[in-house]
C-alpha cells in the first residue's frame, strides 16, 4: 500500500482542476436517468442512489490517492458481479417486464438484474431509457471501481465506512485513454495536455450513475463447512457518494467519489469467503466498438479461469455455441463462416498475442470444404487455457490454509472461487 499511499500529501492540484466541469457533467448524467419523472419521483430516486448523500467533509481521503495503473488488478468475481456484466452487454429484447411493473433482465446464474430501487422500480419507458445506455464501457468501469476498492478497502486513509476514494481520472488511467495535447507553438514539437476530453469524463460518469442504478436480486448458493447453503440478495449493485468541496456562496465542485459494492458484498463475507478474479490490465484498454469481440470473451474468460481454479483444472473443454453464449456475443448466421467465424477467432488470436491467454487450440476436427461447416465449428470443444502466471497465482491462493485463526474478522479468506 505504501506505492498507492504517500503521508503528508496535500491535496493535489490535479483535483481542483476540471472540478466543476465534473459538477455539471454530473448534473448531466442525473438529469438524464430522471428524464420523464415527477419532481417527486425525480427526488427520492436521486436520493436512493447515493450511499451517504453529497458529502463535503472528506477531502482528506483524496489526498493520499496516488492513481497507478498495474500490470493486473483483483477485481470482485461474485455471482452479482457475473450478473451485471451479462445485463449490461445483453440484447436490449432480453430485458422483460416483471410482475410489479420493473423490468428485468436474467442471468444465467439465475439472478435478476433490474433498474430502480426495491420499494420503486423504473417503469418501462425510464428503464428502457437506461438499459440503452448499459455498454461494455459500464462493465469495464464497473470492474475497475471494484477492483479499486478491492485494493483500498482496508486503508483507513483512503477508506471510510466500507468506501474507498476514487478520482474520476484513475477510471480514465486504467482504461489507457490519453489525455488530449496540443502543440506549444508552430515549428515545436513540444506539445502541453489539456487533460481528459469532456466527452470521455461524461461516459465515466453515466457508466457510475448507471452502476447504481442497477440492482440484483436472487437466491446464490455458497459452500459452508463442506455444505451448500443459500443466501438471498435484493439491493444495489454498486453505491456512491459525491464528494464535493464549496467553491463560493451556494457553489460546489467534484472532488472525486466514494465507491463500494452494495449490500450484497456482506452477505458473502460474513461466510468469510471472498471471491476475486485477477484480470489482466490490457483487458481494460481494449476498444469497446473496434475490439468488441475481443473484449467480450476476455471478460467472460477470466470468470471462467477464476471458477475452474476451484478444481485446479484449467482444461476442461467448452463448445464454441456455449462460448459464445457466456460471452454475450451472439452468432451472425447470415455471415457465419466468410465473416462471423474468422472474427471470432482472430480475437482469440489477439487475446493469445496479448497474453491474456495462454494457449487454445480447437480439439474437434471440422471440415471446412463441407456446405455447412459453420455448424460443426459451433458445435466443436475448444481447450482455452490462461497463461502460465495465472496458473500459479491460483495455485498459490488454494495453498493458503483455511483455518480462521490465520485470519481477522476484518480481512475475509480470498478464494479462487
Amino acid at each position: 500500500m505504501d506505492k498507492e499511499h504517500k503521508e503528508g500529501t496535500f491535496l493535489p492540484e490535479r483535483i481542483a482542476e476540471g472540478n466543476s466541469e465534473l459538477s455539471t457533467l454530473f448534473d448531466q448524467a442525473l438529469a438524464d436517468v430522471v428524464e420523464g419523472m415527477t419532481e417527486d419521483e425525480a427526488t427520492a430516486y436521486i436520493a436512493s442512489l447515493f450511499k451517504e448523500g453529497e458529502v463535503d467533509t472528506e477531502h482528506s481521503l483524496f489526498a493520499y490517492v496516488t492513481p497507478e495503473v498495474t500490470s493486473s488488478m483483483a477485481v470482485t468475481n461474485y455471482r452479482p458481479d457475473q450478473a451485471m456484466r451479462e445485463a449490461s452487454l445483453a440484447q436490449k429484447d432480453r430485458w422483460k417486464p416483471g410482475t410489479d411493473g420493473e423490468v428485468f433482465y436474467l442471468a444465467s446464474n439465475a439472478l435478476e438484474v433490474y433498474l430502480g430501487t426495491r420499494e420503486r422500480p423504473l417503469d418501462l419507458p425510464q428503464a428502457l431509457r437506461q438499459i440503452r445506455q448499459l455498454s461494455e464501457s459500464t462493465v469495464l468501469t464497473g470492474r475497475i471501481l471494484l477492483g479499486l476498492w478491492n485494493i483500498r478497502r482496508y486503508n483507513h486513509r483512503v477508506s471510510k465506512n466500507g468506501s474507498v476514494a476514487v478520482l474520476l481520472e484513475e477510471i480514465l488511467q486504467w482504461q489507457g485513454i490519453q489525455k488530449h495535447s496540443r502543440v506549444a507553438h508552430p515549428g515545436t514539437t513540444k506539445r502541453y495536455t489539456d487533460g481528459y476530453r469532456t466527452e470521455q469524463k461524461q461516459r465515466v460518469i453515466q457508466d457510475l450513475v448507471l452502476l447504481a442504478s442497477c440492482n440484483v436480486r436472487g437466491t446464490c448458493t455458497i459452500t459452508v463447512k463442506g455444505k451448500s447453503a443459500a443466501i438471498e440478495v435484493d439491493g444495489p449493485y454498486m453505491r456512491y457518494s459525491v464528494v464535493s468541496r464549496k467553491t463560493g456562496p451556494g457553489e460546489k465542485s467534484i472532488i472525486g467519489f466514494l465507491v463500494s459494492p452494495g449490500d450484497w458484498i456482506s452477505t458473502y463475507e460474513q461466510h468469510h469467503y471472498q471471491y476475486l478474479a485477477e484480470v489482466d490490465s490490457q483487458i481494460f484498454k481494449l476498444n469497446p466498438q473496434n475490439d468488441r469481440y475481443t473484449l467480450r470473451l476476455a471478460l467472460y474468460l477470466t470468470e471462467r479461469w477464476r471458477e475452474q481454479a476451484q478444481e485446479g483444472n484449467f482444461s476442461t473443454p467448452i463448445t464454441m455455441s456455449d462460448l459464445l453464449a457466456a460471452s454475450m456475443i451472439a452468432v451472425d448466421e447470415r455471415h457465419l463462416t466468410v465473416r462471423f467465424i474468422p472474427r471470432i477467432e482472430a480475437a482469440l488470436g489477439q487475446l493469445m498475442s496479448m497474453g491474456v491467454i495462454g494457449k487454445y487450440i480447437c480439439l474437434t476436427p471440422i471440415d471446412t470444404s463441407q456446405a455447412r461447416w459453420g455448424k460443426e465449428w459451433l458445435a466443436s470443444r475448444w481447450e482455452i487455457l490462461p497463461p502460465l502466471q495465472l496458473i500459479r497465482e491460483y495455485q498459490e491462493v488454494r495453498k493458503r490454509p483455511r483455518t480462521r485463526k490465520s485470519r481477522t474478522k476484518e480481512e475475509p479468506r480470498q478464494e479462487p472461487v
